[in-house]
């Protein structure tokens, strides 16, 4: 046992060097390194892309229904919980899938899943992604719960903010990651002052910042096929 730990963390250690190396030589640590984890970021962050577009196009045509039910909720507190209950089971559904895809991943790359997640997902390491979406998610029901609602919305621009500078989830390079940062704090904070309550725009938000993100992952790819057929 002693000896496979001291494995796992050498592992650790070496991918920890290599992603020093590869911020230092200009190359965008956000990216996965090979062209399967690129295919599992694509897969998953498109995934994501079209349920933010199925429930901005809902909240388009039903007249802002989404928002009313969620104001609603202040008077009614079962239907807070009805929601609660909803994104959370909505939340674990795509991290099953998103540990799935990054185990099937790991499979044909023929690497262990833990070497596998420290070369291209070092946010996954150690359930630290779960920590963290549930460390978010308890905010966000207190709010629901305590009847102030109001402040859903800004709080979701906020987590955006928080993963773009944490380099969690999105694959943008690290500098413009950090000016969609300061943009999303400054809508975040548009938000709050204005008292807007509008699930919209959050959403808006994340679709565009994740159709960025795929931008790259996309151009990443095709650098890597193209980069496979010559060698």
């Amino acid at each position: 046992m002693k000896s496979k730990d001291l494995v796992q963390d050498a592992v650790s250690d070496l991918a920890l060097i290599r992603r020093a190396i590869e911020k230092a030589g200009g190359k965008n640590p956000a990216i996965p390194g090979n062209r399967i984890a690129l295919e599992t970021g694509l897969v998953f962050q498109g995934l994501c892309l079209l349920i933010a577009v199925g429930l901005l196009a809902y909240e388009l045509l039903s007249g802002r229904q989404m928002t009313q039910i969620m104001m609603m909720s202040t008077r009614d507190p079962e239907l807070g919980f009805l929601g609660l209950g909803q994104v959370a089971l909505t939340g674990i559904a795509l991290v099953m899938c998103l540990y799935f895809l990054t185990w099937r991943g790991a499979h044909h790359a023929e690497q262990a899943f833990a070497e596998h997640v420290a070369r291209n997902f070092h946010y996954l390491k150690n359930l630290s992604f779960v920590s963290d979406l549930l460390v978010k998610f308890i905010p966000l029901s207190l709010l629901v719960l305590a009847g102030q609602s109001q402040w859903v919305a800004p709080l979701l621009s906020l987590y955006i903010a928080d993963y773009l500078v944490q380099g969690r989830f999105f694959s943008i390079p690290t500098r413009m990651s950090l000016v969609f940062a300061v943009i999303s704090l400054i809508v975040a904070a548009s938000q709050y002052l204005a008292h807007s309550v509008q699930l919209l725009w959050p959403l808006l938000h994340f679709s565009a910042v994740t159709a960025i993100s795929l931008f790259f992952l996309t151009a990443a790819r095709r650098e890597a096929s193209r980069a496979a057929q010559q060698a």
